[in-house]
């Protein structure tokens, strides 16, 4: 059986590497001092399920990008939350780093399409697979499938709708971070 984690020395070892994480993509170091603080809170709440963790820097990496997505994500549905982040980014020194947004905003919206592409029906989300990411045409797609090449073409136009039906709730993130870039 594996040793329980001593809260204090990964606290130690990590509480910087937590700090510089987010300062680095939010740009708020008094945010970044409530993040880091809630994601050793979430580890001694959770300190009995969490003795099967191996590499604890993917652990805590992927522990601040999932609450740095949080923050962002609620910036994006609460409209005094946003207008407070608008009036200190506005303020010289506060700007956010372009680059780490980028970054962040790719990974979120990888996410929110991998989701989507789950909550497709198959043939929808296997016909979206073939076309986006293998790059067939509608024909060869059809070839491959034994489907008419105009098949494929609906069941493509019904995936793209229900994709951006899904992601709908997060237009206001999407907006939110477009004006971020501007």
């Amino acid at each position: 059986m594996k040793q329980p984690i001593d809260i204090q020395t990964l606290f130690l070892e990590y509480r910087k590497r937590c700090y510089g994480f987010f300062v680095q993509t939010l740009n708020d170091p008094e945010l970044a001092k409530d993040l880091t603080q809630d994601i050793f809170l979430k580890i001694i709440r959770n300190e009995k399920d969490l003795i099967h963790i191996q590499n604890w820097d993917q652990f805590i990496y992927t522990a601040c990008r999932n609450r740095a997505y949080d923050h962002l994500k609620k910036a994006g549905h609460d409209k005094k939350y946003r207008e407070y982040l608008f009036r200190y980014w506005a303020q010289p020194g506060n700007e956010v780093r372009p680059e780490v947004e980028k970054t962040i905003e790719a990974a979120h919206y990888r996410e929110v399409l991998e989701q989507s592409l789950k909550d497709l029906p198959d043939q929808q989300r296997i016909i979206f697979n073939l076309s986006k990411r293998e790059g067939l045409t509608h024909k060869q797609i059809a070839e491959k499938l034994n489907i008419s090449p105009l098949t494929v073409r609906n069941h493509l136009r019904r995936a793209l709708i229900n994709i951006r039906a899904t992601a709908h709730p997060d237009i206001e993130l999407i907006l939110f971070l477009c004006f971020l870039l501007v």
